[in-house]
């Protein structure tokens, strides 16, 4: 296992003299260095991934945006345009001028959210903590990132950055270190953390004198706080590599490209995952990131803090049980600092026990019933959709050649249909299935098509509510 050394912090600062009202938006930069220089893409790039997976299952598309969001696979494109700017995400050139313009562009008003989360390089000089680009030397400061933040008055601005926090001097560089369909409501832990909380927050990923680990697949608090798998297994895996850029692509004309870690890691899991960067998923097993575990409850930041002790104290124990030799000595814990925490109001200081069937082999008593929005998490077992564009190559194994093949396989197929879909997108081939509609619906699928060329039929509309709104990946 590749050893990385990531430091965390997060802020949050929040306009006192905003109005008292509901955030109507939510606006979300995420940016990380998966540059092949950073040398920690497969810590980064799952991390940047995590926290997009939150806020996508907790909150309905049309409740916040993603800045230069790059899928067109969100429900009506609400999650599109009103945020552009110059591109953080392929081109990692000049990242601090992108990342303030980025957030000088950021159409918030008063009664609106910002979050901006960076994982990468950081340390702290004379001035205090800063991220360092990708170029290896630019210094963009956290104190610099908060004060553009509030000049956009937002009622409320979140700052997360996962990058360590070691003491450097001035002029000394620094030491190396899914298509889920959105909710149709905001979860109740995004409302109260996100919404409803006032003043600061300030939280590091260890305490003084400590290092923070991360290895492959995230850092330890983005696991904890983000992950939407079961607990994550940090086994190492023998003869592993870091994928250089893809041969079959062209080079970029950026002086730092990003590595596409989704395709490095589905190279290095040997294929596509239903959770590509939640490998060890488990719909029987809860999730191990508190914003989805908990996402039904009303917490409280407090309670995320007690959370997070806990959960990062687990995952150090599995990465290193015999204790981080740090250079300096034995580490045999990694306990993070919560210097300020915000206000909740109405938020609960500690989280209710949530009902799961016991995993215990000792008897434990009669089976408590499992409620439904507990056991059929939305994460958990994930909806699909065919979008427009795409293409229905066969319908229960048998191939699709044009409309009236599709439409007479629609037709005749049993109650559970699987059909292999082309992604538009992505240009890869998935097989999925749904339980259709009885014979005589109007629309068994509801999935129109038409005549493609070279076979098949490509998705012209999808109608909201169908069987094909609903589709799972087939196993």
């Amino acid at each position: 296992m590749r050893r990385i050394v990531l430091h965390w912090t997060a802020a949050v600062l929040v306009c006192l003299t905003c109005a008292a009202a509901h955030a109507q938006q939510i606006y979300v930069l995420a940016v990380g260095d998966t540059s092949e220089k950073g040398s920690i893409s497969f810590s980064t790039g799952p991390d940047l991934q995590y926290v997009f997976d939150a806020f996508y299952a907790n909150v309905p598309a049309g409740r916040w945006v993603m800045y230069n969001f790059p899928l067109d696979d969100a429900p009506g494109g609400e999650m599109h345009a009103p945020w552009e700017g110059p591109d953080v995400r392929g081109d990692l050139v000049d990242m601090k001028d992108k990342i303030l313009t980025a957030i000088d562009r950021c159409p918030a008003g008063p009664n609106d959210t910002i979050v901006v989360f960076y994982t990468g390089h950081g340390a702290a000089d004379e001035v205090g903590h800063f991220l360092v680009m990708p170029d290896g030397e630019t210094r963009l400061h956290r104190k610099t990132i908060l004060e553009r933040m509030a000049k956009k008055q937002p009622r409320l601005a979140v700052l997360i950055t996962d990058a360590c926090n070691l003491s450097v001097p001035s002029g000394l560089g620094p030491a190396p270190a899914a298509h889920m369909i959105p909710p149709e409501r905001i979860s109740p832990l995004f409302e109260s953390l996100f919404i409803r909380s006032r003043g600061v927050v300030d939280i590091n990923s260890a305490s003084e004198g400590e290092v923070s680990i991360g290895a492959i697949g995230g850092g330890l608090l983005t696991l904890s706080l983000a992950y939407m798998g079961n607990q994550p297994d940090f086994k190492a895996y023998e003869g592993f590599v870091r994928p250089q850029l893809p041969d079959d692509e062209p080079p970029s004309q950026a002086k730092i490209p990003s590595i596409d870690h989704m395709r490095a890691m589905a190279e290095f899991y040997g294929g596509y995952t239903e959770h590509g960067m939640h490998g060890n998923f488990s719909p029987d097993k809860p999730p191990f990131g508190i914003l989805f575990e908990y996402h039904e409850q009303s917490l409280s930041w407090e309670a995320v803090a007690k959370l997070l002790k806990t959960k990062i104290g687990v995952l150090f124990d599995a990465v290193a049980p015999q204790g981080w030799d740090t250079g300096a000595g034995k580490q045999t814990t990694q306990t993070p600092r919560f210097y300020s925490l915000a206000q909740t109001p109405g938020g609960l200081a500690d989280p209710a026990p949530i009902n799961r069937p016991s995993t215990s082999s000792a008897p434990s008593g009669p089976a408590q019933p499992v409620p439904v929005e507990q056991a059929e998490r939305r994460w958990s077992r994930p909806a699909y959709r065919p979008e427009v564009g795409d293409r229905i190559l066969e319908i229960n194994g048998r191939a699709v050649r044009n409309f009236n093949d599709y439409h007479q396989a629609v037709k005749s197929s049993p109650p559970v249909m699987t059909f292999v879909l082309w992604e538009a997108r992505t240009g890869k081939k998935f097989l999925f299935r749904t339980q259709l509609n009885p014979p005589g619906a109007d629309s068994r699928f509801g999935v129109g098509g038409e005549n493609a060329p070279g076979g098949g039929v490509r998705v012209s509309f999808v109608m909201q509510g169908y069987p094909g709104t609903r589709c799972q990946l087939a196993e």
